[in-house]
């Protein structure tokens, strides 16, 4: 279906319901064989809200919001990799 696709922003949210659990500074969305991977870079991050799930990965873009559930995350220092479920 989608393949090599790659989308790419500024600035991007981690959202545990309403709430932000975090917040990103650069980041990419790329699709692989199986998933859709989101790399990028921590700027903010609240603790406990970052572990609760479900989260969803959303960003601006000109016509509204991308919004990705998280199926997996991993944060190492300031860099954050993080596997998406199909974009809702």
């Amino acid at each position: 279906m989608f393949r090599d696709v790659t989308v790419s922003g500024a600035s991007g949210v981690l959202k545990w319901g309403y709430s932000t659990a975090g917040t990103l500074g650069a980041w990419t969305v790329a699709r692989t064989e199986s998933a859709w991977v989101l790399t990028g870079t921590i700027v903010k991050t609240d603790a406990f809200r970052v572990t609760q799930r479900p989260l969803a990965f959303e960003a601006l873009h000109a016509l509204g919001v991308w919004r990705w559930p998280v199926v997996s995350l991993q944060m190492t220092g300031a860099s954050l990799t993080a596997v998406l479920g199909p974009k809702e």
